[in-house]
């Protein structure tokens, strides 16, 4: 019970020291000045770095007067502002923006346009002061829009199987062009439109989806965010083609006494090298330049020939005509007078009578078998099927005993025809 008495009696003497509470007074009120002085008392100085430049009345520019910013020569702005600790420390520079208003904008051109600061919710701006800002305006290209149709072409980067080849200027794509809306600045520096396709060991032709890319006329890729495409991807036929090596050739069709055998043939070139169709080529082995009846040929001159390609093949090597030289080889010519004439097939109703006396032939033959030919062993034959005039008639040329000789050249006679009383 006493010591609750000297308890007591000890806290009442702190409660009446006078000096106590003059020290707690003091120090309540240097609390509170710390207090005002840190949020409401002398201002301060700071700079915010890379406040964003925004626009206001964009929109409307381009609805109402078909202009666009097409550059501008900064995006982000310096600002001093002066204020109090309190209120400068509720900013930073992503909270602020530099906003310029496009509403006034009424033609094209070059501009110097100033800006306002825009500050967060929650700031008292009475107690703040902008002291400086760089730049103090934001230079702008003011554009008209515009629009411009680019015709798509197409490059591909991959690789073909071997014998196979992929020709970008024959690529097809759907759409076949893309139309542009943006600045005229800027579509004029449009020079071509690419769309890139690669692949692997390709041999057949195929259909890809890709994205262009828009190149200037130097083939530098170009990148506009003001310019609008009215479709972003383009899909691409790419056609493929067999590459191969086929010779060149003359048909000779077998008479007078000579065959192919006979003939010594020297092109040249002597094959080129051709692309197209899988299916075309595969079963192309030859390319004939011309066709030689050789029972009409005694000698032969050298002879340039076009070079004629089956439709959609592609001379790769270039050559567009071939020279031809040929010679017989193994073979002699002789001249005979034969007087052996006759005819088949008289019209019934009709005779008929031969009006030549004779016909001078030439008869060509392997070395060793012409001197064993006569004239008693060649006959001359008109067939007067469906003949009913007095004419010359085509005729066939026989060489009895002998199969590997020939008339060279055409003997027709001359047929008399009369009608039987």
């Amino acid at each position: 019970m006493k010591n609750n008495d000297n308890a007591s009696a000890r806290s009442r003497g702190i409660l009446d020291n006078r000096l106590f509470w003059a020290i707690l007074s003091l120090f309540a009120a240097l609390v509170m000045w710390l207090y005002y002085t840190s949020n409401y008392g002398s201002t301060q100085t700071r700079t915010f770095y890379g406040v964003e430049v925004t626009f206001t009345g964009q929109d409307a520019m381009r609805d109402t007067l078909n202009m666009v910013v097409s550059e501008q020569d900064t995006t982000r702005v310096n600002v001093t502002l002066s204020g109090t600790r309190r209120e400068l420390s509720k900013l930073t520079a992503d909270d602020m923006k530099a906003v310029v208003n496009l509403s006034n904008v009424t033609m094209a051109g070059n501009r110097a346009m100033t800006y306002s600061i825009s500050y967060p919710a929650g700031v008292n701006q009475a107690n703040i002061r902008e002291t400086s800002r760089s730049p103090s305006t934001v230079g702008l290209q003011i554009s008209k829009l515009s629009t411009k149709p680019m015709v798509v072409s197409g490059l591909f980067e991959g690789t073909t199987a071997e014998g196979y080849m992929v020709d970008a200027s024959e690529m097809t794509f759907d759409p076949a062009s893309v139309t542009f809306t943006g600045p005229e600045e800027e579509l004029d520096q449009i020079d071509k439109l690419q769309v890139v396709v690669a692949r692997d060991e390709v041999n057949a032709a195929f259909t890809a989806v890709g994205n262009y890319v828009m190149l200037d006329a130097e083939g530098n890729i170009l990148e506009f965010d003001d310019v609008q495409a009215d479709v972003d991807t383009v899909s691409v036929n790419v056609p493929v083609s067999m590459v191969k090596e086929v010779a060149l050739g003359v048909d000779l069709v077998p008479g007078g006494g000579a065959t192919a055998s006979n003939v010594i043939t020297t092109i040249e070139p002597a094959a080129i090298t051709v692309a197209g169709d899988a299916a075309t080529l595969d079963g192309l082995n030859i390319i004939s330049l011309a066709t030689v009846q050789l029972a009409n040929t005694l000698s032969f001159e050298p002879t340039v020939y076009n070079i004629v390609l089956p439709n959609g093949v592609e001379c790769l090597s270039g050559e567009t005509t071939a020279s031809v030289d040929m010679e017989f080889t193994g073979l002699e010519t002789g001249l005979f007078t034969v007087t052996n004439l006759r005819y088949t097939n008289v019209p019934e109703g009709y005779r008929a009578s031969v009006m030549d006396a004779n016909k001078i032939v030439t008869i060509r033959a392997p070395k060793d078998v012409l001197p064993l030919i006569s004239a008693n062993n060649i006959r001359i034959v008109a067939d007067l099927t469906d003949v009913t005039a007095t004419s010359r008639v085509a005729t066939t040329v026989y060489v009895d005993g002998f199969e590997s000789a020939g008339a060279v050249g055409s003997y027709p006679l001359y047929i008399r025809l009369e009608e039987i009383p």
